[in-house]
């Protein structure tokens, strides 16, 4: 038997927590972790420790929830989700004959078995009800009882709200730009899909699963969505190069040997300096300073020459060694900015909760 809307609601909500709160984390400290990634954050080794992770807790998920399910209306009565009314009926006779409690006194839950069976042939043998059962699931029984589906429809926009807002709070940031991109193209396949299934009657995976409910198949797909958008975030993480950032740091790099050639040419000056000063006198020592003269520009002059290289190579004059300072002062306000955009995600998420929670109790209370 398929879960009611409630429990359905409480399975979402506790994805969410799941993959939002628990796993997202896990998988940034797989992939930016030192201790793991040896001091390359997003290594391979990493990579491939967050995608076990994932795909580890997906299927133990999807396990779970599997194992933990009832059987549907049409595996009670064990047809395909296509059978025709004959056939149901054939299987309903059938089965009562073997499963009435009469025919099986030492079975203390034959009376049980014998009940589900009888439900499950009470909801096929109407076919709007069969229809609205195979596509929405008990809540689409409902519905048909009351002439509409707005049960049906909130739950099914339920899920596309809320992994909309939250997926775009995991998106957000120059790394994560493709993700988004995989992410919501993902969920607009799945919404299409959805569509033509439950409401067109489009079922694709019936020679798959025979015996599966539409509802089954996209609730399935459901539950695989969080895993794929943790997926994309990862690998969007682990391709995304900041070409501004890799330039910057070119620009330091040169800088910083800038500073240590004229560093080394202010060392040979001194030297050349110190001979100088040293080697004056008759003319046999000044041809010595001369020669000692020649060499010490020759020294100087390669210097420079290296430094005006670094130069062009920095693309313009280069600043002065102090100008270093601005750059390690940047860090800070760098740091400063990342710590206030996570605050702002996490904020971001508390209030749509909260939002969101506020307006399901004004709803199921009918306040308005």
């Amino acid at each position: 038997m398929v879960q009611s809307q409630e429990e359905e609601a409480g399975s979402q909500a506790f994805d969410v927590i799941l993959y939002l709160f628990v796993l997202g984390p896990a998988v940034e400290w797989c992939l930016k972790s030192p201790r793991v990634n040896r001091g390359q954050p997003g290594s391979m080794r990493g990579m491939a420790l967050a995608i076990t992770l994932l795909a580890a807790l997906a299927l133990g998920k999807l396990a779970y929830d599997m194992a933990g399910r009832d059987a549907n209306h049409f595996e009670q009565l064990g047809v395909r989700v296509d059978a025709s009314a004959a056939e149901i009926r054939k299987a309903h006779k059938a089965l009562s004959l073997s499963l009435h409690p009469d025919k099986a006194p030492d079975d203390p839950r034959a009376k049980e078995k014998f009940l589900k069976m009888q439900a499950a042939y009470e909801v096929l043998k109407d076919a709007s009800s069969r229809d609205a059962y195979n596509k929405f699931g008990a809540a689409g029984i409902e519905d048909a009882k009351s002439g509409g589906n707005s049960n049906s429809l909130t739950s099914m926009a339920l899920f596309y709200v809320i992994w909309l807002v939250v997926g775009y709070l995991l998106t957000m940031g120059k790394s994560s730009e493709d993700a988004r991109t995989w992410g919501f193209s993902g969920l607009l396949a799945l919404a299409v899909f959805e569509y033509q299934t439950r409401m067109l009657g489009v079922d694709y995976l019936a020679s798959i699963f025979p015996r599966s409910t539409v509802h089954e198949k996209v609730e399935l797909l459901h539950k695989l969505f969080p895993p794929f958008l943790h997926g994309a975030r990862m690998i969007s993480g682990v391709v995304f190069r900041d070409v501004a950032l890799y330039n910057k740091m070119l620009v330091e790099q040169l800088l910083r040997k800038q500073a240590a050639l004229e560093h080394l040419a202010g060392e040979v000056r001194q030297v050349v300096d110190a001979k100088l000063g040293g080697g004056g006198g008759g003319g046999r020592g000044g041809g010595g300073g001369g020669g000692d003269s020649g060499a010490a520009s020759a020294v100087v002059g390669g210097a420079n020459g290296t430094l005006a290289t670094a130069a062009a190579a920095a693309g313009g004059a280069p600043p002065a060694p102090p100008a270093q300072a601005p750059a390690q002062a940047e860090a800070a306000p760098a740091a400063d900015a990342a710590a206030a955009a996570a605050n702002s995600r996490v904020t971001n998420i508390v209030w749509f909760f909260g939002v969101y929670a506020f307006f399901k109790y004004v709803s199921d209370k009918e306040i308005w």
